[in-house]
């Protein structure tokens, strides 16, 4: 008996900690009453292989429903109450095939039969046709008819992949249809310190689901952005066609002090970051010099950074874009540098500004 304080001391202070968590969950479950729901409809197309392998039809079924259901669980959760609506994607397991998926693939790419459904997602834990492994992984491409198509492919040929046993898998395909509502690849901005020859500085972009799905809980407030605007389209590509290439404000305006006052004469260099090989090209891609006010305002951004003109300084420039841009200030010797990603010029769109403002102080 005499040790049984312990526990009555215990036992009142995990009362708060369970009052905290009920009132989390309550908190959750208001939220999502509060919202309007969005549905989209996910064609669902799996190996018969994968199927047998894991005990059939309606075993797998049970699988797929409790995976979506992780999906949908994650995808809102991650938008900490930032979402204007909960989100619900609904398998619809409509083919079981017994061919190469790749094959499959090329097929919904130019087929437009799907009228009653909004994304079309290829699950195929096995590389059991030779044509497979040259596109292993996971992947959100373009179909026929404005879908878009989310392909999950194993990476062995010897073993069915569990894709729903990854801890990390739902994160996956949650990246993947943040494609589908029309958010581009945070990781794709990023700039190695090695690759960077003008400050050898490394750049990060923002933790987002967009960037690393594998270690990331969370969307980026521009991801948020882009799910809320497009959140009512079941078909992004048809309904806001060139759509990331409008988000892009018209100007970038350099505004540049020296001790606090305005600095005429102010060389700006732009450099421009590739795709892939996460480098910086060491050429400036444009050249600029500030005014009698001490600025400068870089006009037809939309086309600086989206399928940019000549000279470009290198060869091969994926998706034909600059990802991120790093702009160099010089005065008597002296340098000053911002980053200039993308996704961070493109917040403007959402605050209605044709004109994204960078203010530079030596």
């Amino acid at each position: 008996m005499k040790n049984n304080w312990k526990r009555w001391l215990i036992f009142p202070a995990l009362l708060p900690f369970f009052s905290w968590m009920e009132a989390k969950t309550l908190e959750e479950n208001l939220i999502q009453q509060s919202l309007d729901t969005i549905e989209y409809r996910v064609f669902v197309a799996v190996d018969k292989a994968g199927v047998e392998h894991w005990g059939g039809k309606e075993a797998y079924q049970a699988k797929l429903n409790a995976f979506f259901d992780q999906v949908n669980d994650f995808w809102n959760k991650a938008g900490n109450g930032r979402f204007n609506y909960y989100f619900r994607y609904i398998p619809d397991l409509q083919v079981i095939y017994d061919c190469s998926s790749r094959q499959l693939e090329k097929i919904y790419q130019k087929s437009a039969g799907f009228p009653n459904h909004d994304v079309l997602l290829i699950i195929d834990s096995i590389l059991d046709f030779d044509d497979e492994e040259s596109a292993k992984g996971w992947y959100c491409g373009g179909g026929a008819d404005n879908l878009n198509m989310v392909i999950c492919r194993s990476r062995s040929k010897t073993e069915h992949e569990d894709l729903f046993g990854i801890d990390y898998f739902h994160r996956g395909v949650a990246h993947e249809f943040g494609h589908y509502r029309g958010v581009t690849d945070l990781y794709a901005d990023r700039i190695r310190a090695k690759n960077n020859p003008v400050n050898h500085i490394e750049y990060e972009p923002d933790s987002c689901v967009m960037n690393s799905h594998y270690k990331t809980y969370k969307w980026s407030s521009y991801a948020v952005h882009i799910i809320n605007h497009t959140a009512k389209s079941k078909r992004p590509r048809r309904d806001f066609d060139g759509f990331f290439k409008q988000m892009f404000p018209e100007n970038i305006q350099v505004s540049v002090k020296v001790k606090g006052k305005k600095q005429k004469g102010v060389k700006l260099n732009l450099y421009g970051s590739r795709a892939k090989f996460n480098d910086l090209i060491a050429t400036p891609y444009r050249t600029y010099e500030t005014d009698k006010k001490g600025e400068y305002l870089i006009t037809g951004v939309p086309n600086l950074y989206d399928s940019p003109a000549p000279p470009l300084h290198t060869d091969e420039l994926p998706y034909n874009r600059w990802f991120t841009f790093l702009l160099e200030a010089e005065y008597k010797g002296e340098k000053k540098y911002v980053w200039l990603p993308e996704y961070e010029v493109q917040q403007a769109f959402f605050e209605n500004k044709d004109t994204y403002q960078v203010t530079i102080d030596f």
